[in-house]
């Protein structure tokens, strides 16, 4: 007997905020984890002649635990805030 879940696919992700910064990525990661909020991470690289080492990190969260996310990222200090860029836009691809 087949589920009724088995042919639905859901594709509910945003794209929630971008870093490019390693620590604030990780201090980000702990708040997460901490809050018990599902996340990923997506790899932007850099542009060819940007200078940038690292690239862009970016946070990818499930669309109900938003403001759980926004709730958590509060435990950070402003000066890590203010290197956060909120995004807030749907997740184009398809990753299955």
């Amino acid at each position: 007997m087949e589920t009724a879940y088995q042919k639905v696919k859901v594709h509910n992700e945003l794209e929630w905020c971008q870093v490019t910064d390693i620590s604030t990525k990780e201090k980000i990661e702990k708040v997460l984890l901490k809050h018990r909020v599902s996340y990923f991470v997506k790899w932007e690289k850099p542009k060819l002649f940007s200078g940038e080492k690292f690239g862009t990190c970016v946070f990818c969260v499930n669309q109900l635990q938003k403001e759980a996310a926004e709730e958590a990222i509060q435990d950070l200090e402003d000066e890590i805030r203010g290197k956060i860029r909120f995004v807030n836009r749907k997740v184009d691809r398809t990753f299955y």
